[in-house]
Order: C-alpha cells, then structure tokens, then sequence
C-alpha cells in the first residue's frame, strides 16, 4: 500500500483544520532529506498529529496510544499510514522493537515523550523534568534527534474557533546529532532545552499571547480544569 493511507489518513484529519485555523509551519528545510531520525514533539491536543504532518516534508512512522489504533475502520487505515501502537498501561517491549525496526530501515519515528497531553507545569515547556525513557531510545539507536514545538492546537478543541480561526504554530529545529558517550539525563536535558528554545523563539517571533498559550480541552469548554497528572520519570 506504500504511503497511500499516510497521505490519506493526513487529508482526512487536516481538511476540516485548514479551513478553521491559520498555520505557521517554519524550520521545515532542517529536516535530514534522508536516513533514520526520532521526531520528538510535545504534545497539547488530539489535534497535534494532522498538524505536524501538514508541512512536513517525509513521512512520519507515528508511535500512538494502543486505544486509538482499535477505533473502528479509523484505526486499521492509522496502522496503514505507519502508526504504531503503544500499551502504556506496561513497559511494551514490542513498540520499542517496532520503533527500532522502523529507524532501522531508515524512517522517522515519532514519539511524544510527555507520555500524554500536557500543558502548563505538567509539561516540559512549563518546567516539568522530560521522562527519560525517549533519552535512552535515543542513545541506544545512535541516530539524529528532530526537534518540534506546537502551540496553538489545543484551540480547536472549542468549536466557535473554527470560525475565528486561531493561530497555530508548528517549529522544527535543528537535528540534534547522537552521542554515544554523553549519559542519558544529559541526552534527556538536551532535548528538553532544544524545546524551550524553540517554544521560547515562537513566542517572541509571532508575538504569542496568553490565550494562545498550550490549555486543557476543559479550559478551552469553559469548564474546571482537570486534575493534574504529573509526568512520570521513566
């Protein structure tokens, strides 16, 4: 089936959003041309894939939670388009493998290392510690790291928005190369601060204001916020 169902599962999920929001894709020209590299991204609504896929120039093998990919007919054309499935209920062992086969053949892999949708002080942009499972995937695969920020996507989860249609910001920095002799936290620190400069720069380059800043779905409904769940140091 080739890429056919990545593309189309990408229209699928981007056409409703184009119309009902304003994309500022930028970093683009960073992304290696080929070869295998981890995409690592933070993650503030359901939202963020179709907008990471939007402008981004290869094909992107999608780690996702193991519920979404047993949606009905959705979630089998998912598996097509090169999403993988994670169990985070255990330490799923066959994702990593999966993970490692697809670097292996010479993909991008990506993974939201927050270990769910986080925004504020659950979130590495707010001050939280990144978990350091990503880190030790990173120094075993010895492969080139690809850096992103979205902000803004969480705004689509609040239905008058379509029709005002809000900013979004998808950033790409510049590969972080592998270093087989630095330790896993110092691997883990060196993504954490790739995102806080990059979610640093779009604030300053686009002029990002209070409301566009990474909120919970409930905030965007009006409603209490949510407990919070902190991120888990594994």
């Amino acid at each position: 089936m080739g890429n056919f169902f990545y593309y189309f599962c990408r229209e699928l999920f981007l056409a409703p959003l184009r119309f009902g929001s304003r994309r500022y894709c930028d970093g683009m020209e960073l992304v290696p041309k080929t070869g295998p590299a981890l995409m690592l991204s933070n993650h503030i609504s359901h939202f963020d894939p179709p907008y990471m896929t939007s402008a981004f120039p290869r094909v992107i093998h999608f780690m996702a939670d193991k519920p979404l990919l047993e949606i009905p007919v959705i979630g089998r054309m998912m598996v097509w388009g090169h999403v993988f499935p994670i169990d985070r209920t255990k330490n799923d062992r066959n994702a990593l493998r999966t993970a490692m086969a697809r670097l292996e053949a010479g993909n991008i892999v990506a993974i939201f290392p927050e270990k769910g949708i986080r925004h504020g002080k659950t979130s590495v942009l707010g001050g939280a510690e990144l978990p350091i499972g990503t880190a030790s995937l990173w120094r075993m695969m010895d492969v080139p790291v690809i850096p992103m920020v979205i902000i803004g996507s969480d705004q689509m989860y609040a239905w008058r928005n379509f029709f005002r249609r809000p900013r979004v910001f998808v950033r790409v920095g510049k590969a972080l190369p592998p270093d087989k002799s630095a330790s896993k936290e110092e691997l883990r620190d060196r993504i954490a601060q790739a995102w806080r400069e990059l979610y640093e720069g779009l604030i300053r380059d686009f002029d990002i204001q209070p409301d566009e800043l990474p909120k919970s779905a409930q905030a965007r409904w009006g409603q209490p916020e949510p407990e919070s769940v902190p991120i888990t140091k594994a």
